[in-house]
Parts: C-alpha cells; structure tokens; sequence
C-alpha cells in the first residue's frame, strides 16, 4: 500500500492529546514520551524532522486500527504511522517558506492567528474544567454552576442559510462563481485571556501563584477562587510534566507560557494547511467532463455491484447513504428529525436507573416511572437566525405543538411543510450534528437493516405510511424526544451511468430541504481528489532524497504481530 495514501485525511489533525493511558509507557514517562523514534535528513545534513514518542503515540492511537482494519500488518501500520507525522511537518515547513516573489503565499493573517489561540484557549479551559470536581471535594464546597462566566466556548449550532454554490451553470457551461472575501486583514490580535490569573507577588520577584489558601479566599466579580486553583493544579502538573527537560525559567507563567506556544505550534500548522487547500480550490478550475466522468464511472461502479449484491446495497445505505448514487430497489426512505434530547445529566440518571435494576436495588417498573417523569421534564432553548440561544424554553410537547402549528399552515403543500420544518429543527434541536448533514437519514422498509434505535425505526415506517412531509408525534428513544418527518425516496439521476448532464446533475437536490444538489457533491469529490493528487505530489518532491530514518527498537513493541 502506497505510503503516503492517508495524507490528506491526516494532515488536519489536532494532535494535543497525549496517549497516557499505554501500558508500554515506563516509570519515568516524560522521558520515554521524549524520545526520538523517527528523522528526516536532507541529504546536506542542513534541515531536519523528528518524531518523539509522544507525537508518535498520539497519531497511533488516533490512526493505526483503522490501518490494521484495512489489512496491514503492526509493522506496516506503525510505520505509516511514522510517514503520516514526518510528511505532515515536512509539508507545514514547504508552506511556511513558500514565496511568489517576496509575499507568503499562505501566511497567517491576523484574523488566522486569532482563530489559532481561540482554539489553544478552548483547550486549556477544557483542561482546566477537569479539575473543578476534585478542588469541590478538597475545599468541602458545593459547585456553583455560576462560576467562571469568562470561559468563552464555540457555539455548535448553526443558522440556516442558503447553500453558497463554488460553481453553477450559464447556459449549461460549469462556471466557477466568484466568492467574495470579507476578512480583515487589520484584525487587532486577541489578547490573552489567562493573565489575570499570574501576579507579581513582589516588585522583586517573578510572576507567580500566591498561596493556596489566599487563592481560596480570593474573590472577584468573575470568580469564586475555583478558576485560580484549576490554574495552581494545572501549572503543577505541567511544572512535573515538563521536569525531564531541565528549563531554566521555571516560573509558573513560564511554563504555562511554554504549553500556551506548544498548543498554539499545533493549530498554526493546521491553519496552514487549511489556508493552502482553500488558496488551491480558489485557482483551481475543474472541468465539466472530470465531473462527469467522475461520477458515470461511480455510477457504473456501484450498478455492477449492487445489482448483483443487494446486501452489498443495504449495508452501503446504512453506513454512509451519502456516497451511494445508485438505488437498484425502493427498500429505503429519507426522514429528518428534531431532537428534544436529555441532558448529560439527565442520561446520566438513567444509567445509573439502569445499574440498579441490573443490582435489584429498584424494579424494572421503578425504573420504567422515574424514566416516563424524566421524559415529561425535557424541554429545548429556542435559537435565532444564526444559532444562538434565546431567552425562551419550551417543553417537548410545546414544540410538537409549535410544529403541528406551523405546518397546518401549509396544508398539503409537501415542499412548504419540508421546510417550514426544517427551520424549526434548526430552532430546537439538540442534535448540532444533523443540522449539516447533506442526506436526511435512510431508513429501510425492512427492519432487518436498520441502523437506528427500533423506537425511531419504527416510528420512520408508520410516518412514511402517512405520505410525504407527515409528522409524527412525540417518539421517545435512549436520547430523547424526536419528531420525526418523512421527505421523500431515493432518486437515481442515471439508471445506466452514461449519458448524464451537467443539468441533470444540478436538478437533483441531496434533500428537499437544502439548495446543495448532485453537482454540487461531485465538484466537492472532484476537488478533493484533485487536491490529493497535487497534495502528494509536493509531499513526494520533498521527501526526495531525504534519508528516513526509523529507530524499530524504540517502536519493538508496535512492530511486534
């Protein structure tokens, strides 16, 4: 298998977590995590690229079952493993220091380095988070959910807009539309937000904590004190962490500086490569046949093979409907859904109902009244236009009546009532993830294949009954309450995989409820091979000639079948 085959799904990755829980790690685990277990030589000796153990177990943990999965041996794996971290450093590097003229082509804008440390911020304050439990059990206080308002989090929602075509159709020709550029290249710098956590303790001295107990009785307008004891916990662990390398400034700012910049180094590179895939679809023009020959020759693909194996079929729809384009029966349908789910806390309760029916402290029938008085408590913050919470909370049943409200409206009209449903599952739901999807879910007639929870497959199946854009009440599963919405059938653009059109492929929406259509899709699978392609090219011209070097005895035990 081609080395450097997995590059480009690869290369993005957000490599900060470290692989402790290995049992191979010995005692003195930071000098083991320290470890050079891979170089890359120019062949003048003057540039180099390492891999540490640490970054080596980080991408192992989070790539080698797949690789094993798909036939490699340990050994292959491991050294793909050892591929994926140097092309990735030697590709971060050609980007740095590649030049038109004298302008860098992919230099981070400030508005780039912003987006950078927010992600290096988020980090750390989930870092921070994980010590919250143990300071309330130390300090004998109960958790103020109040607390440390000043953490700023991504909001995972997102409002519905119209899907921004990169190409379209003038007079049937495949035409690239212009996309206008609305970033400020003048964005101040964010400041960092965790000063407020260091202090001089003298005119004299360094930056640093003061004690623990003035930290506990330190109160502030954004604080209880719990925030600075995270910091204190956490600087702690770093100071222990870090011990093996013998720094000389090992002031509490110090080293909480020196993980700010190793997390920050991390989300550069991945800025970087972000910046070159954007800048190469930007100049790239696809051709109308690479679309078509494209997607006649996946067609052709998947006739062959689902006609003659429809169990081949089924599975394909129930692991990835978004990459099948030919539907050989009518044994699947589309619905969408809007999710009133439970709360962490909530599904929390429930397992642990569920642990004490397994032990005998509570009966089955105990357990089925607290989870039915759990249901009747679920309720769902209305967001607006662009995904933000509002101020208005409703019950699950108030929803279904918002819904049934709004779609009478509508009466028969079945693409009016999609829609009008659509909006309100981008206003309610919990489920972040559904809201980007670009095929509804598939469910099959036979429930022989069903990949969903049997209450939500089943309940599919009666709506479908009811026709298209039908609604069904309150469903309830493990995860909530789902309203559920039937949207239509399968449709194949080709029955033959020749002949196809640009147009036929841009009449052909992915789901009633989104503007994105089968062209759309195509150009996207295009782009994204044209982008391997051009992407692997550069990573091989610049291994060229470089000697690889892989120390197997530090790695014996991943080499080992």
């Amino acid at each position: 298998m081609n080395k450097l085959s997995y590059v480009v799904l690869a290369v993005m990755i957000v490599a900060i977590t470290v692989f402790s829980g290995c049992s191979l790690i010995t005692t003195n685990q930071q000098k083991y995590m320290s470890q050079i277990v891979a170089s890359a030589t120019s062949a003048d000796g003057e540039y180099e690229v390492t891999v540490s153990m640490e970054e080596f177990l980080t991408y192992y943990s989070n790539y080698a079952s797949s690789y094993i999965q798909n036939g490699m041996t340990n050994a292959e794996a491991t050294e793909e493993v050892v591929n994926l971290i140097i092309n990735r450093k030697l590709f971060v590097d050609y980007l740095k220091d590649y030049k038109v003229g004298d302008t860098s082509t992919y230099a981070l804008t400030n508005a780039d380095i912003n987006e950078c440390w927010q992600e290096v911020y988020n980090y750390i304050y989930e870092q921070l988070d994980s010590y919250e439990a143990e300071i309330y059990n130390d300090w004998g206080i109960e958790s103020d959910s109040t607390a440390d308002a000043e953490e700023s989090t991504e909001n995972e929602f997102v409002g519905r807009t119209s899907y921004q075509h990169e190409y379209t159709l003038v007079n049937g020709v495949l035409t690239k539309v212009e996309q206008e550029n609305t970033e400020d290249e003048n964005v101040p710098l964010n400041p960092n937000p965790f000063k407020q956590y260091f202090w001089q303790e003298s005119e004299s001295s360094t930056a640093g904590f003061t004690s623990v107990g003035a930290i506990k009785t330190k109160i502030t307008e954004h604080s209880n004190g719990i925030r600075e004891e995270e910091m204190v916990r956490f600087v702690r662990d770093l100071r222990q962490a870090e011990s093996y390398e013998n720094h000389k400034d090992n002031t509490s700012w110090a080293i909480f500086e020196r993980e700010l910049q190793r997390v920050y180094e991390i989300q550069e590179a991945n800025k970087y490569i972000e910046n070159y895939e954007e800048n190469f679809n930007d100049s790239y023009i696809i051709s109308s046949n690479e679309v078509l020959e494209l997607y006649n020759a996946t067609v052709k693909s998947q006739m062959e093979l689902y006609n003659n194996d429809i169990e081949a079929y089924n599975e394909a729809m129930g692991s990835d409907n978004s990459s099948v384009y030919y539907h050989p029966t009518q044994g699947w349908f589309y619905v969408s859904h809007l999710l009133i789910g439970f709360s962490d806390e909530q599904t929390a309760l429930i397992e642990e109902w569920d642990s004490q029916v397994s032990t005998g402290v509570i009966t089955q029938v105990e357990r089925d009244a607290n989870v039915e008085n759990l249901r009747k408590q679920l309720t769902a913050t209305a967001r607006d236009s662009e995904g933000n919470e509002t101020s208005v909370t409703k019950s699950a049943t108030a929803i279904l009546n918002e819904v049934n409200d709004t779609l009478s409206v509508y009466g028969s009209n079945a693409t009016a009532r999609i829609n009008a449903f659509t909006d309100l599952i981008y206003k309610y739901t919990t489920e972040s993830s559904f809201l980007t999807r670009d095929f509804d879910y598939a469910i099959p007639f036979d429930s022989e294949y069903d990949t969903m929870v049997a209450e939500f497959a089943d309940a599919s199946r009666e709506v479908q009954k009811q026709g298209l854009s039908a609604v069904t009440g309150l469903v309830y599963t493990e995860y909530g309450a789902h309203i559920i919405m039937f949207t239509g059938m399968p449709q194949n653009v080709s029955i033959t995989g020749e002949n196809t059109t640009l147009q036929d492929l841009w009449n052909t929406p992915l789901k009633s409820s989104s503007d994105k259509n089968m062209l759309d899709l195509m150009i996207e699978n295009v782009t994204r091979n044209d982008y391997s392609v051009a992407q692997t090219h550069i990573i091989n011209q610049l291994r060229d000639g470089m000697d690889i070097v892989i120390n197997k005895s530090r790695l014996s035990d991943f080499y080992a079948n």
